[in-house]
C-alpha cells in the first residue's frame, strides 16, 4: 500500500492507494499538546496549593485528554485515506471512517471555496486544515461521522499531503471504470 513519494501517477489501476494526511496536521496537533502540558502543570501546581481534590480531578481529566490527543496524532499515520476498487475510504484518524463508493463519484478538484457548497452538505474531513481536494458525488449519500454521527452530503473535503497524486488517481479509478462500463456494454 506503500507508494513512492516521487511518483506522480499511481502504478497499479485495480490496487488501493493511500493518501497521507499526517504530515500537514500533525504538526498544529503537536502544538496543541505542548500547549495543554504546560497549561496542565500550571493550573495543577496553583490548583493543589488552595484545593488539592480539585487538582487531582483536573490533572486526572487532563491527563487522559493528553493521552488521547497524542493517540489522535499517531493513528494518522496508520490510518492513510485509502482509493481502491472499492470506493475511497475516508479517514480522519480514529475520528472518522467512512466509505464513498466508487459509483457515487462525480469528479474531484483541487482548491475548496466555502461558498460554492450548501451549508451542512459538505463532509469535511480535513480536519484544522484547509481542504485542498474536493471529491463531489453525484447524488446525497449518508456517511457516518465523527462519533458516530450520520450525516447526509453531497461533496466530501480532504487536506492530503499530495493532492496532485490523488488526483491524477482518481482520474485513473473513473477511466478504469468508465472503460468497465464500455466493456459490458459492448458484449
Amino acid at each position: 500500500m506503500a507508494e513512492s513519494q516521487g511518483e506522480a501517477a499511481p502504478s497499479k489501476q485495480d490496487g488501493p492507494h493511500s493518501f497521507a494526511y499526517h504530515r500537514q496536521l500533525s504538526p498544529m496537533l503537536w502544538a496543541v499538546t505542548l500547549i495543554l502540558i504546560v497549561e496542565m502543570a500550571l493550573v495543577h501546581l496553583l490548583l493543589s496549593r488552595w484545593i488539592g481534590p480539585a487538582a487531582l480531578a483536573l490533572g486526572i481529566l487532563s491527563g487522559a485528554t493528553l493521552v488521547s490527543l497524542v493517540a489522535l496524532i499517531l493513528s494518522f499515520r496508520s490510518r492513510a485515506v485509502v482509493l481502491g476498487p472499492d470506493g475511497l475510504r475516508v479517514r480522519a484518524g480514529f475520528l472518522i471512517d467512512a466509505q464513498v463508493p466508487l459509483g457515487e463519484i462525480a469528479f474531484a478538484q483541487s482548491g475548496f471555496a466555502p461558498a460554492d457548497y450548501m451549508p451542512g452538505g459538505l463532509f469535511k474531513a480535513s480536519l484544522l486544515n484547509a481542504p485542498n481536494i474536493v471529491v463531489l458525488l453525484r447524488r446525497d449519500i449518508d456517511l457516518p461521522g465523527p462519533f458516530g454521527r450520520t450525516r447526509r452530503v453531497h461533496a466530501v473535503a480532504l487536506a492530503l499531503d499530495e493532492p496532485a497524486r490523488f488526483l491524477a488517481a482518481i482520474a485513473a479509478q473513473a477511466k478504469a471504470a468508465a472503460e468497465g462500463r464500455s466493456d459490458l456494454a459492448a458484449a
